[in-house]
């Protein structure tokens, strides 16, 4: 697959580094950015904070709180199936810090069919 260098940053370095994400994480994407930036602009704010370790699962639940309180049709349904995923994003597009996050080593084939 070529990929379109017009297309947004978050989807291109997905792609660029498809082997680290699911299928299920792939296809959500494109249509969940708002779910990115808000994702980003939140543990960039736990970053400018000082920390230097910090939860995901932390962050997805204050996204889910904003949302309930915002937006018209109520909160964001958030899988948690895909938190590991948005941080595994935000370490590549934020090498400078990708320590802040735990990974954990996770086959992408083995969490296909459990994600579906």
């Amino acid at each position: 697959m070529q990929l379109d260098l017009l297309m947004p940053r978050p989807l291109f370095v997905m792609h660029s580094n498809s082997d680290r994400f699911t299928d299920d994480f792939k296809a959500y994407l494109p249509e969940n950015l708002h779910v990115w930036e808000a994702f980003e602009r939140e543990t960039l704010k736990v970053v400018a904070k000082g920390f230097k370790h910090y939860s995901a699962r932390t962050i997805i639940e204050v996204l889910r709180h904003h949302s309930a309180l915002t937006e018209a049709a109520g909160a964001w349904k958030l899988n948690d199936w895909r938190t590991p995923y948005l941080a595994r994003l935000f370490a590549l597009m934020h090498p400078e810090s990708a320590d802040l996050f735990e990974f954990r080593r996770v086959n992408t084939k083995h969490w296909e069919g459990a994600a579906a």
